[in-house]
């Protein structure tokens, strides 16, 4: 499989046109940013980029993809996320990073869906993948969350085991969801921190504003 089928595609809400500058969704503003990242905290990345909503047949598909062993729809969301990731203005990157599971939560999923998503959107770009994150600290699943828990939960979690992987190269965060940015803040903070250039973020799909 290397696409959705049309019928598919017609319902799973591509986002499109003019995206967020800080979570790649639909804008609703005139400016860069839509009213969520306005009023959020700044961002440390320079643009980012969701390929789908996260709700309908789209919710239902990652979850497939995360929860029900079907690591082969990693190919459909990496090849829509490398198309999504060549419309976005000044896009380079010399490196992508997936943000990395907790040991405990790889063992048992048994592999990392942003991992998969990342290599294929890898691939489909012509950039190897590092895996230049660790996850220190196990935390509670964001979805469960309120939104203000959502905000602290990812702090101090994460590390660069690898930083010559990162050291002055633009990087291509990539992850399945992005719901507030928290965890992907947290992961670009460190990312950055360790002397990496700027960083892109990647998401498969954004969750509504509303």
């Amino acid at each position: 499989m290397n696409r959705f089928c049309p019928a598919c595609e017609a319902r799973m809400h591509r986002i499109t046109g003019i995206c967020c500058r800080g979570c790649g969704g639909e804008l609703d503003t005139a400016l860069a940013l839509c009213s969520a990242c306005l009023a959020a905290e700044k961002r440390p990345w320079i643009g980012a980029a969701a390929v789908y909503e996260y709700r309908d047949l789209t919710r239902r598909v990652i979850h497939r993809f995360k929860f029900y062993n079907h690591p082969e729809l990693a190919r459909s969301f990496g090849i829509a996320g490398a198309e999504c990731m060549r419309g976005v203005e000044n896009f380079r990157a010399e490196v992508v990073v997936p943000v990395p599971l907790h040991f405990t939560r790889h063992y048992w999923r048994s592999f990392n869906q942003a991992e998969l998503f990342g290599e294929v959107v890898a691939g489909e770009l012509g950039i190897p993948l590092r895996n230049a994150l660790v996850r220190i600290r196990r935390t509670r699943h964001q979805s469960r969350l309120s939104r203000e828990a959502r905000r602290k939960n990812p702090r101090g979690v994460f590390a660069v085991r690898n930083v010559e992987a990162v050291r002055g190269k633009c990087v291509l965060l990539v992850d399945d969801v992005f719901t507030t940015g928290a965890t992907l803040a947290s992961a670009a903070n460190v990312l950055l921190k360790a002397g990496s250039g700027p960083v892109f973020v990647l998401t498969a799909a954004r969750t509504p504003r509303n």
